[in-house]
Formats: C-alpha cells, sequence, structure tokens
C-alpha cells in the first residue's frame, strides 16, 4: 500500500481520515502512470494488478517535464496542487467499491472543474444512492483555504449553482452501470429534488504531525452546513509542503524519464 489511511474525524464537525505516506516510490510510479494518461492501468494496480513499465514517447515526455518543472513566475504551486490532485484520486480509487464510479484524473495543472466525483449505485433498486464532490487543495494555509474557495465550491454545489456540471459529470459515470432511458430520467430527478451529495475535502496541512485537536479547528467551517454525515475532511501532514512536492516531482519524473 503506498497510502496508508487512518480514519481520523474531526467531531462534531464531520468524519474524515488523515494520510500517510507508506511507500513513496510506489506512489510515483502510480502519479507517474496517471501523467502518462494510464489511470485504468493504476486502478487495475490498486485492485492487486501488476503496474507494468511501458515506453514514454518523446513529445509525451516533453509535455509532462513543462507539467512536472514550470518555468513560469508562480507555478510551482500549480504544479504541487495537480500532484496532490491525483494522489487524491488515487485515494478515491482505492476506496471505491464495486458499484461506484470515480471520475477520470487531471492531467494538466490548468484544467477546471470539479476535482473528482464519485456516484454511488445500488443494483437492487436500481438508483442512484448518492454522488460524492470532492474538493483537493495543496495549500500551506489549511484553514483559510478550506474556509474560503473550498466551502464556496461545496455551497455552490450544494445551492443547485452548479447543477449542469454535476448532473452531466453523474449521468456520464452512471452509464457503466447500463441504464434505461427511464433509469437515467429518474436518476435526474434524484440528484435535482433529493440531493444525496456527500461533500469530501482533502488538504496538504503542517505542522507534522496533525493531532486531533488540528483537525477539529480546521474543519470548524463545516458547522451549519448539510449534514454531519454529508461532511468529510481528510489531511495530508507534512512538515514542508513545497520542498515536499519539489523532491517528489523529481522522483516521478525519473520514472518516466528512463
Amino acid at each position: 500500500m503506498t497510502l496508508s489511511i487512518v480514519d481520523f474525524p474531526a467531531e462534531p464537525h464531520c468524519g474524515g481520515a488523515q494520510w500517510t505516506v507508506a511507500d513513496t516510490d510506489a506512489l510515483a510510479d502510480q502519479v507517474a502512470a496517471v501523467m502518462q494518461g494510464r489511470a485504468a492501468d493504476v486502478a487495475d494496480a490498486l485492485a492487486g494488478a501488476t503496474l507494468l513499465d511501458v515506453m514514454t514517447p518523446d513529445d509525451m515526455k516533453a509535455a509532462i517535464k513543462k507539467e512536472l518543472f514550470p518555468t513560469k513566475k508562480g507555478a510551482m504551486p500549480h504544479r504541487d496542487g495537480l500532484l496532490f490532485e491525483i494522489i487524491c484520486w488515487l485515494v478515491a480509487a482505492q476506496q471505491a467499491t464495486a458499484d461506484e464510479v470515480v471520475t477520470e484524473p487531471h492531467t494538466k495543472a490548468t484544467k477546471q472543474g470539479m476535482d473528482t466525483l464519485k456516484v454511488a449505485w445500488d443494483d437492487g433498486s436500481r438508483q442512484l444512492t448518492a454522488a460524492t464532490i470532492y474538493e483537493y487543495k495543496c495549500t500551506t494555509n489549511a484553514q483559510k483555504t478550506f474556509r474560503y474557495p473550498v466551502m464556496k465550491a461545496f455551497r455552490d454545489f450544494n445551492d443547485g449553482k452548479r447543477n449542469t456540471d454535476l448532473i452531466q459529470q453523474s449521468i456520464a459515470l452512471l452509464a457503466r452501470f447500463g441504464l434505461t432511458n427511464e433509469e437515467r430520467r429518474a436518476a435526474f430527478t434524484r440528484i435535482v429534488k433529493d440531493r444525496p451529495l456527500i461533500f469530501e475535502a482533502a488538504l496538504t496541512v503542517t505542522p507534522h504531525p496533525f493531532g486531533t485537536a488540528d483537525c477539529v479547528a480546521l474543519f470548524d467551517y463545516f458547522e451549519n452546513f448539510a449534514t454531519r454525515p454529508q461532511r468529510r475532511g481528510s489531511t495530508m501532514p507534512l512538515t514542508d509542503v513545497r520542498q515536499w512536492f519539489s523532491d517528489f516531482a523529481e522522483l516521478v519524473w525519473s520514472k518516466i524519464d528512463v
């Protein structure tokens, strides 16, 4: 297992987990494969298959190198955000059950839209049971970041301001379950009317370790938003966020530039 995921709720605000990198080298292998467009191979590897090395064309190498080592001023935090998003996608994909489908991971720092969406489907009743909206932030100021951009995104989804994006992606994911036209309309109605939404934030945090009291203080802005079962907040503690991702980018590149 590349990441150790430990249940770490921030009571009474939300459930959640804390992530620790257990195998940095293996994690770099997985992130490198995602950046090569091999998310399906990585998903298979998370389920126990062997992640095989492949040849990377020179033009792909050049594009990935630009993502890992951007030259524009102020671009490094965006690079770190991309790497963290991929790590977060790995967690979501690893935890997804056979009745859950997760969107494809981002492979470019400039991509806009929701970070990740997961839909859950009950095959017995043939209906959508939940849609989990993820917000991932690689930051050196977790409290401010969670309070403002993360909570704003969650409120926009909860208030229906981003229904078009939510519905379009949810219905696309549900295609895996072979919905009839009637079932697709029912899923549409359920999202719009019943709002079976789960909101999960994941942030890099300092210091390391990051204790229970720190998590409670971080996620207290969840108060008065949605209901307790709908809220989750996860953390990835690092001693030096920017340095860790700088070193990790070098390691990811070493898996590609071979």
